[in-house]
């Protein structure tokens, strides 16, 4: 016992000397497997990621993080879910097709929110409303989900224990059958509103199809 105790206090005095870790480390990757790195597709999904906290002086009144599920997101997670479980060219295909073609009635987000602030469609502490270009939108869903570990990685420190994962989907034409998002599209925003305080994610949309940050 004590034999061991020693060898883990000699380990960690070793790491604590200057040049030291880091041969270590080297050591480590050379020693143990530490198989091949995949390319990553985590790139594109993080211009559409949001968050935003509101507060009431120090007090945390709530936190909302928001990944709209784009053409752009849906993308890499199909890239992300083939290359996990080893899919063809033509079974990314026709995975991709059906995501894609989920948007063609849907405008959706996956967004996370703290435990003791729930997400309802009606008669919780926050309401939940879509704006484009200044049009509120109500959603036609909200419902608690597990997202796939893909999307998860997608949120990377964001996702904690502490938070629910939910779905939000808005309708993606109007009452005329005629598509939301258009080419002249500049703003969407995704608004929480409580009795006296809003948060507000928003996608600025470039004339490139480029997304910028806006938080408020």
């Amino acid at each position: 016992m004590k034999r061991l105790y020693f060898s883990r206090l000699i380990f960690v005095l070793l790491l604590g000397l200057p040049g030291c870790a880091g041969r270590i480390i080297d050591w480590a990757k050379e020693t143990v497997p530490q198989g091949m790195n995949l390319p990553s597709h985590e790139s594109i999904p993080r211009y559409y990621l949001r968050s935003v906290g509101i507060y009431d002086q120090f007090d945390t009144q709530a936190i909302f993080d928001a990944l709209w599920l784009s053409d752009g997101v849906r993308t890499a997670y199909a890239q992300s879910y083939v290359q996990k479980y080893g899919k063809t060219e033509e079974q990314y295909a026709v995975f991709l097709r059906r995501q894609l073609a989920e948007n063609e009635y849907f405008i959706m987000f996956y967004v996370l929110s703290l435990y003791d602030v729930p997400l309802r469609d009606k008669g919780g502490p926050w309401g939940i409303f879509l704006e484009i270009d200044g049009i509120p939108f109500a959603p036609s869903e909200i419902k608690a989900v597990d997202i796939a570990p893909e999307y998860q990685a997608f949120f990377g420190k964001r996702l904690s224990p502490f938070k629910v994962s939910y779905v939000v989907k808005f309708n993606a034409k109007d009452i005329e059958n005629k598509p939301l998002l258009n080419l002249c599209t500049k703003e969407l925003a995704l608004v929480f509103r409580s009795m006296d305080k809003e948060g507000r994610l928003s996608w600025v949309l470039a004339p490139e199809g480029i997304v910028s940050c806006g938080v408020e």
